[in-house]
């Protein structure tokens, strides 16, 4: 056999394992948030799962997919064609929308560079140990200190290709040196939100932020497809994934639902720190806020499917926390507001997609 067939044999069965991999986190992962629902909900109907298996195998390709409509299903109350597993998502529809260059949105120096939009909190950058200004001027570590803390007491560094609130540091003109500058990683410094004050009730010690998502049609347009509030809990400095609470938007409207997901997907009518309900809370700004994000992703159309953090200030305005494009997470969407994602023709990618099952 030729090397270049055994070469390519090799790389096929390496895409086997890693596809596997991914079915198998994604699995258990869905699994577990299933225990957790019917806990509080009650079983899952036999005829209701055995709906997901079909439909993730005759629709999306393999029954490998069904975990996650189950999870919809239960936080649903019924199944719902239309909804886009999360395994799937990663495996095939980011693939094919996305691609390598989805990659790029998770280096956050380059940010600014791609979007060249002023709604970014954006100070400065650490690149290969060398500090630039906003605007990528070359700006020696002296000089960068003064300019981190010229408006505020305090900045956030954000490390390159992290996520999910991963790696931040929350960093005072005392943490920050010559020497300390030179053992940062790669990454952003911003300046901090002061959130509008409709938030401080539900979240005082963190910033709360809107995840929007925004998808490309096929004539190439944007729209805004989902929403949710992200809280953070009274001991967080910062949003934390593994400890947030989060509240779907109603779209339409940019009001809050009257219930939110605690990390283990029980619902609850009030933040459980402040106590603060969520019925009837209108978020400020909310349609200019996904007008900026539609005309951003607009401008940039090289990615199908782009997760926006944005946390509005006290003036209304929006800010761009973070874009994601390579580990926007579409299933809390999806099990909430979805299927957020209708006449894309998502579920026939698997089609064209070689290995995505």
């Amino acid at each position: 056999m030729a090397a270049s067939a055994i070469k390519r044999l090799v790389k096929q069965a390496a895409l086997r394992v890693q596809r596997e991999r991914c079915h198998a986190q994604h699995a258990r992962m869905a699994q577990r948030l299933l225990a957790n629902i019917e806990q509080y909900n009650g079983a899952l109907d036999s005829s209701i799962r055995r709906q997901a298996r079909d439909y993730a195998h005759e629709v999306l390709g393999s029954a490998k997919y069904a975990p996650w409509l189950k999870v919809y299903s239960a936080v649903h109350g019924a199944f719902v064609e239309g909804w886009i597993p999360g395994d799937y998502y990663q495996l095939v529809v980011l693939p094919c929308k996305n691609g390598q260059i989805g990659q790029a949105t998770n280096t956050k120096t380059l940010t600014k560079r791609l979007l060249n939009s002023t709604a970014l909190p954006d100070i400065a950058y650490l690149i290969d140990g060398i500090g630039y200004a906003a605007d990528y001027s070359v700006v020696r570590a002296p000089a960068l200190i003064d300019l981190l803390f010229a408006a505020d007491e305090r900045v956030f560094f954000k490390p390159d290709r992290s996520f999910q609130g991963q790696g931040i540091r929350i960093l005072g003109r005392g943490d920050i040196s010559p020497e300390t500058l030179a053992r940062l990683p790669d990454g952003v410094f911003q300046r901090p939100v002061i959130q509008h004050q409709i938030f401080d009730a539900l979240t005082p010690n963190s910033t709360a932020t809107l995840r929007l998502t925004t998808a490309k049609m096929p004539d190439g347009s944007v729209e805004l497809r989902a929403a949710d509030l992200r809280l953070g809990r009274a001991h967080d400095r910062y949003v934390r994934a593994v400890s947030e609470i989060r509240v779907p938007v109603e779209m339409a409207t940019g009001v809050l639902w009257p219930r939110g997901f605690m990390p283990d997907w029980r619902q609850v009518e009030s933040h459980p720190d402040t106590g603060t309900s969520f019925s009837n809370i209108q978020i400020p700004a909310f349609h200019q806020a996904a007008a900026v994000c539609r005309r951003l992703h607009q401008d940039f159309p090289h990615l199908g499917c782009i997760g926006w953090d944005i946390a509005i200030d006290r003036e209304e305005g929006a800010k761009i926390m973070e874009w994601n494009a390579r580990h926007n997470s579409i299933v809390f969407s999806e099990a909430t507001t979805g299927p957020s994602f209708l006449g894309l023709n998502w579920e026939t990618l698997w089609q064209q997609h070689t290995g995505s099952v």
